[in-house]
């Protein structure tokens, strides 16, 4: 049976609300003792934990020690183990290092030895784990997107707030010399008022397979599913790569709707977070959204089913800059201000203004602006950003400080920047066969938008015990309450 994404979302309502804390009610955060490491635990072993988030984070053995492992795939867990005990093995010259290994997440989450928690996992699943994690006390790092839809990120947003704990969120552009130089100077008056930002996102390739393989007998499939549809088929094109040699390679959830959402959300979650840095935007976002997309084309047995080209005209500020997200541009932001320069980001190896090689003349570079003077810093700018040089220690030596406000990113930041790619989703979905495509007006104060249609794609996942009431609740938490703030 087909299901659409309304079915898969859950019955929570998301209504409208205003963001008031009065204040960190919620546990202490305590600071460490000079000598004493963070425990941390690892939710999902596959392509960015083994790339990226442990060996980024496991190096810093001054600050931390990487103690256990959880995957519902039994291959991946004991690959896990095998991963973390030979960095150790490389890095301390440690013989099978002890490592702790769970099959459900839960189990890991309620060891009271385990103080942080990497969470690299399917972005489906990113709001009940991250909930939990959050609900036990425990402090995260959550991979990017921040959540799969508007109001699951309120809740990890406010549960982390209620609970004072530290989360950093995998957009690790925040913590890189160029993105920095390049938001701050345009946040404060570099090139005038911001009119236009040119965000490019990459764009994703039809493929995958609709056969229907039987569910190898090392995963638990039902687990993986959550709270989406049951009877999905499996293939291994819809989840994740068998042969462990092949653990590094894109795994097809990412191009698979409800598990992900596409470019959109992967890496918008990069670039249109850059965007909102660079307006200024982490408490807030758009007013709305209009475009149109192409989508992929699922003849001939092909699974995969996300949108493939795309362009969204974001607006902010009353109308007064325009980001326009394309998949035409290059792999960057391009801020564009009143005074008719422009200042230029993307990943690479970037080089200072006085450098020659940093001319505007042919492709784009890391760093660049119309001229090259304007890239200089600013001595004294009147909204200086948080500067970190490297995401991952950041992460741990905000947790050691027992400072939540340390980490380059952040859960209400991610929630707002998350909300935007989520919009342009919406708006992607809502103009499915429309030639004019959709337009989704927001009130980034509420988080709340007068279109039923597209209310109902801010809820929640849901199916059985996957749904995000029932696992507050288990820790002792009302969702409304949460999701009230």
């Amino acid at each position: 049976m087909k299901m659409n994404r309304r079915q898969f979302l859950g019955t929570a309502s998301a209504a409208a609300f205003p963001f008031i804390f009065p204040g960190c009610t919620g546990l202490n955060v305590r600071k460490y003792a000079a000598n004493e490491k963070v425990n941390v635990g690892v939710i999902g072993i596959g392509r960015i934990s083994t790339t990226m988030d442990i060996p980024l984070a496991i190096k810093y053995t001054d600050l931390c020690r990487f103690t256990a492992v959880c995957d519902l795939d039994s291959k991946r867990l004991a690959h896990g183990v095998d991963f973390i005990q030979q960095q150790y093995k490389k890095l301390l010259g440690e013989d099978k290092a002890p490592v702790k290994t769970f099959a459900d997440y839960h189990d890991l989450i309620d060891d009271p030895s385990i103080d942080a928690v990497e969470i690299c996992i399917p972005d489906h699943w990113h709001t009940l784990v991250a909930c939990a994690a959050l609900a036990k006390g425990k402090h995260i790092w959550l991979q990017k997107p921040f959540s799969q839809t508007i109001t699951e990120g309120r809740v990890i947003a406010n549960l982390a707030k209620m609970q004072n704990r530290v989360v950093q969120v995998g957009s690790w552009q925040r913590s890189v010399m160029q993105f920095h130089r390049v938001c701050e100077l345009a946040l404060n008056g570099r090139i005038g008022d911001i009119v236009r930002v040119e965000v490019g996102c990459g764009c994703d390739k039809p493929g995958g397979s609709s056969e229907v393989q039987p569910v190898p007998g090392n995963l638990n499939y039902e687990m993986w599913l959550g709270p989406t549809d049951e009877k999905a088929p499996y293939n291994e094109t819809r989840v994740h790569a068998q042969d462990l040699k092949k653990i590094a390679s894109r795994p097809g959830w990412i191009q698979m709707a409800p598990y992900g959402w596409g470019m959109i959300t992967n890496w918008g979650a990069h670039q249109i977070d850059i965007a909102q840095w660079g307006l200024g935007k982490d408490d807030s976002g758009p007013e709305s959204v209009t475009g149109t997309c192409e989508w992929m084309d699922t003849t001939g047995g092909k699974l995969w089913n996300v949108h493939t080209t795309y362009d969204l005209h974001y607006s902010y500020n009353g109308g007064k800059t325009d980001v326009h997200v394309c998949n035409k541009y290059p792999m960057g932001i391009k801020f564009i201000g009143s005074t008719g320069e422009w200042l230029y980001c993307m990943r690479g190896k970037a080089v200072t203004p006085s450098d020659p090689s940093s001319s505007t003349g042919g492709k784009m570079k890391p760093l660049m602006a119309s001229k090259v003077a304007l890239l200089e810093p600013m001595k004294d700018p009147k909204t200086p950003l948080k500067t970190s040089d490297d995401h991952w220690k950041n992460w741990l030596e905000a947790i050691r400080a027992g400072d939540p406000t340390m980490t380059a990113t952040n859960a209400e930041a991610a929630q707002r920047s998350s909300t935007a790619c989520c919009l342009g989703q919406m708006c992607m979905e809502l103009g499915r066969g429309k030639k004019d495509g959709a337009t989704v007006k927001w009130c980034a104060k509420k988080e709340d938008t007068c279109c039923d249609k597209a209310k109902a794609l801010m809820k929640p996942f849901a199916r059985g015990k996957y749904n995000l009431p029932e696992e507050l609740k288990r820790y002792g938490f009302c969702y409304d309450k949460v999701l009230r703030g």
